[in-house]
């Protein structure tokens, strides 16, 4: 039996690229689905781009004010009718056979509110890259899969938000947080796992479903990102982490972004702070020495690539 999907798709000041996003939604196999458009505050240009697609699936919601993306998605679940919601950022997009293979991984998942991610491109200007690298271990705690390093190259373990999909239940039951600038899609998985009956999956094939765009304009707003605002959101979700999960989360997505900034003072408080309240790996103590010991360009030839400083 057909299972209706409610596909969220956030957008902000990228007419040239949601109309992309859109399509790979509507074009999808799995064709019970209906299609919610938040635009993050008025934005003449999307809403023109948007309003030229006749499509009796698509539903645009435009925000009074720009509140952020938690807000845009809690906005959207407000009125979603289906039965699982799948996630899209608009500078993303989904190859036909993704909510396909994810319907399918749900009815493999064995629990009652399966989370499912799925293996995508991330796409850089170098090239593109296939993560996540492995799937999640038998019982390994979902924190320690999305955070925690057992090799040099990142990529391990990753589930952006244009990956998700999981029960509508799950997303009424744990809304998003709409205080957050950064991270507001971890911060949901990690209060997400807190409920019993909750599991991480995958679809069973190994072939990636969507492509992740790091070379946007999303990546480089990392920029300007202050690394001390990470650090401030592991140390409020402690409780929710892991010691290694907590350790693994300072010293590679927050010393990167540290090292990006050139803050040096960063290099010795992440490390005691990983330490006292953490219990790093060797793994994760060499990456965070790389990151400080070697130029960008040395260690993406020796690391693959560099944390996902792009995510939400």
């Amino acid at each position: 039996m057909s299972r209706l999907v409610s596909c969220i798709v956030t957008t902000c000041n990228r007419p040239e690229l949601v109309g992309r996003a859109v399509a790979s939604v509507l074009g999808q196999t799995h064709a019970d689905l209906e299609l919610v458009v938040v635009v993050d505050g008025p934005d003449a240009a999307t809403e023109r781009v948007l309003a030229g697609i006749s499509e009796a699936r698509l539903r645009v919601v435009v925000q009074p004010s720009r509140r952020g993306q938690g807000a845009a998605i809690n906005a959207a679940m407000a009125g979603v009718r289906g039965d699982f919601v799948a996630l899209l950022d608009d500078d993303d997009v989904w190859l036909p056979s993704k909510l396909a293979a994810q319907l399918a991984a749900v009815d493999a998942a064995e629990v009652p509110e399966p989370i499912v991610g799925c293996r995508f491109r991330a796409r850089g200007e170098t090239g593109d890259l296939v993560w996540p690298a492995r799937r999640p271990r038998p019982d390994e705690p979902l924190c320690e899969y999305l955070f925690c390093r057992h090799r040099l190259r990142f990529g391990e373990g990753i589930v952006p938000t244009s990956m998700l999909l999981a029960p509508a239940t799950l997303f009424r039951a744990v809304p998003m947080a709409e205080d957050l600038r950064r991270h507001c899609d971890l911060d949901w998985l990690v209060r997400a796992d807190q409920r019993v009956g909750v599991r991480l999956t995958l679809p069973r094939e190994d072939r990636p479903l969507a492509v992740w765009e790091m070379q946007s304009d999303r990546a480089r707003m990392s920029n300007a990102h202050d690394w001390h605002d990470s650090l401030a959101w592991i140390d409020a979700r402690r409780a929710l982490v892991t010691p290694r999960a907590y350790a693994g989360f300072l010293l590679t997505w927050v010393s990167q972004s540290a090292r990006r900034q050139g803050d040096r003072r960063a290099f010795g408080a992440l490390l005691r702070a990983a330490f006292r309240h953490g219990r790093p790996s060797l793994t994760e103590l060499v990456v965070h020495a790389g990151i400080w010991a070697l130029s960008p360009e040395l260690r993406a030839r020796t690391a693959g690539a560099s944390s996902p400083e792009s995510t939400a």
